[in-house]
């Protein structure tokens, strides 16, 4: 730890400069230059990764901060009261949670790839199903990930309530949620934990099963989104992760992606 800021450095991104090191007690805030946009993050955690994946597809310019989500820096909690990510910040403003971050972003960015249906009555439903997701899938997923995939009746509980997805999708008869020819919010607000199956061993190390054809074709075509690429990792760092996460043995820097 060093009493200095540490640096914002240049990525291969140019719409976004990242400080690589997760940021811990002890560590002080970088300062925030005026009319820079900046989004306190975490590599690894998928709440932070829709956000990621919305200034992305709009290619909005910005900064990241990586925090450690295990051992905060107290600073952190001055941002978000519950010290989680992701939190946006700029010129005083400071907005937090993944699905008011990233809706922010899309009205306060309306010209540049909106990923909000125009179609009010479509916006609305597809808020219902991220509503489902974050009601019924969200808390299976973990559950059964928890369990590594070991409990029959937790695996089969997450299969039951994406099945709720499959059916939808087949429904609109659509590429994506968000259309033919591109994801939309509800493709990027669920994809995360769609990229964590395996990794986080919610099946015990498997994949969606053939029984969610739709579900199959529509994960391969958003492993293919530039977005996506952008920000996943490899399979091995997110198992390290999240084997490690929470124990004494907890790593951010350590783990090579």
């Amino acid at each position: 730890m060093s009493d200095k800021p540490p640096k914002i450095r240049k990525t291969e991104e140019p719409y976004d400069q990242t400080l690589v090191k997760h940021l811990t007690k002890g560590d002080p805030c970088p300062p925030l230059a005026s009319g820079t946009l900046r989004i306190y993050s975490m590599k690894f955690c998928p709440y932070a990764d829709r956000t990621r994946l919305v200034l992305h597809a709009k290619n909005i310019p910005h900064e990241t901060v990586n925090v450690n989500t295990w051992i905060k820096p107290q600073w952190f909690f001055d941002k978000n009261p519950s010290a989680l990510v992701p939190v946006l910040e700029k010129d005083d403003k400071i907005i937090y949670e993944s699905f008011i971050t990233s809706d922010y972003l899309d009205e306060l960015y309306p010209d540049q790839r909106p990923l909000h249906s125009k179609d009010a009555y479509q916006k609305a439903k597809d808020k219902m199903v991220l509503q489902y997701f974050n009601d019924k899938v969200n808390g299976a997923f973990w559950k059964a990930a928890g369990k590594r995939g070991q409990d029959p009746e937790l695996k089969e509980k997450f299969l039951t309530e994406i099945e709720k997805l499959e059916e939808e999708l087949e429904q609109r008869g659509t590429n994506f949620f968000g259309g033919a020819e591109l994801p939309g919010m509800l493709d990027y607000m669920i994809w995360p934990f769609f990229a964590r199956l395996r990794n986080h061993f919610v099946l015990g190390g498997n994949d969606l099963p053939d029984s969610l054809p739709v579900l199959q074709a529509w994960k391969a075509r958003m492993l293919e989104d530039p977005s996506v690429k952008s920000i996943l990792l490899p399979e091995k760092a997110y198992i390290e992760w999240h084997t490690n996460y929470r124990t004494p043995t907890t790593m951010f820097d350590e783990i090579e992606c």
